[in-house]
């Protein structure tokens, strides 16, 4: 990276990123942290206790609030860059300069260990890594990457720069959308658990012969586990992003632009709304619906459908408030015991009294 700090505001005035440019015109050549940078970085600064780091060691630019902004006025040298919402400029701007190409590699752009059926339509400037292998009628969109050790099974079919990291296994007829993102070690399209029981209690398995789409701009974590429908689709919408170690069952419906934590896992036929966030170890049981905009947090077990928006914890789910209440409660159980017995006693002793 090595740009001017009005080139940078020109890059994302338009878009409404960032909206004033104060002070110099310097050159930036890194993004850094804000616990550690050198005088050529810009840094973000969204909180009033980094004042005091960046008066110790002057970096060259700051992305900051025009409320912040004015903290850092008098300091000499420093070019500042409001933007209403600093997290996102953060993550536009370092999407921008400084992330990693994944598409320029050690290897050709088609490594000649990869195992790719004669039949697989490679879109332009598509990379694809060492032994990977692709099935029979599968098809890329323009500038995807497909990294090292992958398995794309026969008849899939993929968008525009979608990504998938080493070690992933797309299952046959899968979809993925455009940007999508799949991280090391998942599975799309791994067979939903179905059984049918005889008699004897023995299982019979039931095949999953549905398939998985993911839409537009998905990211999944890594270790991941989405399971393809029995006889439709499991779907996940636009803009939902998954953390690791995450399980979608069979026939779940996920929503768009949900945030989806650690450990989450969704039993089949369940449908997420959009919107909907989970915090880690989340809950779900099967054939349920949750609304548009709901929040679980505190590990959330959710054994009931969701009708309401808000803020949702503990198992079974409560509303927070009342979530709250219940545990504030609860830490005064003993006490609550010992006064009842007392009261209790209190009660015989009239009771032998009169």
């Amino acid at each position: 990276m090595n740009r001017k700090v009005s080139e940078i505001f020109g890059d994302w005035h338009e878009q409404g990123v960032l909206t004033q440019h104060q002070g110099p015109d310097t050159t930036i050549t890194g993004i850094a942290a804000v616990e550690a940078f050198g005088c050529h970085d810009l840094i973000f600064v969204d909180k009033p206790s980094f004042k005091q780091m960046v008066a110790q060691n002057t970096p060259a630019c700051i992305v900051t609030t025009s409320k912040l902004a004015e903290e850092f006025s008098d300091q000499e040298g420093l070019a500042i860059l409001i933007a209403p919402n600093v997290g996102l400029a953060q993550a536009l701007m370092r999407q921008t300069y400084v992330d990693r190409d994944l598409r320029h590699t050690e290897w050709p752009a088609v490594h000649p260990s990869a195992v790719i059926h004669e039949t697989v339509q490679l879109g332009e400037g598509t990379v694809v890594g060492p032994c990977v292998v692709m099935g029979a009628g599968v098809v890329t969109g323009c500038e995807c990457v497909i990294m090292a050790g992958s398995v794309i099974e026969h008849g899939v079919q993929m968008g525009d720069r979608t990504v998938i990291h080493p070690n992933v296994v797309v299952g046959y007829d899968c979809e993925l959308g455009n940007e999508v993102i799949i991280h090391s070690g998942s599975i799309i399209g791994s067979e939903g658990y179905g059984f049918a029981q005889d008699e004897k209690k023995q299982s019979h398995r039931i095949p999953q012969l549905g398939n998985v789409v993911i839409e537009d701009r998905v990211r999944v974590g890594a270790c991941n586990c989405i399971d393809r429908a029995t006889y439709a689709e499991t779907r996940i919408g636009a803009g939902t992003k998954f953390d690791n170690f995450c399980h979608i069952a069979h026939n779940v419906i996920v929503g768009q632009d949900c945030l989806l934590t650690a450990g989450l896992i969704v039993a089949g036929s369940t449908t997420l709304g959009d919107r909907i966030i989970a915090s880690g170890a989340t809950g779900i049981i099967d054939h349920l619906n949750i609304c548009d905009d709901t929040v679980f947090v505190h590990r959330a077990g959710v054994i009931h459908d969701i009708t309401e928006p808000g803020v949702y914890a503990g198992t079974p789910t409560q509303p927070w408030a009342e979530y709250r209440r219940n545990a504030a409660a609860g830490k005064r159980v003993n006490e609550m015991l010992r006064k009842l017995r007392e009261l209790e006693k209190k009660v015989a002793a009239l009771e032998k009294g009169e």
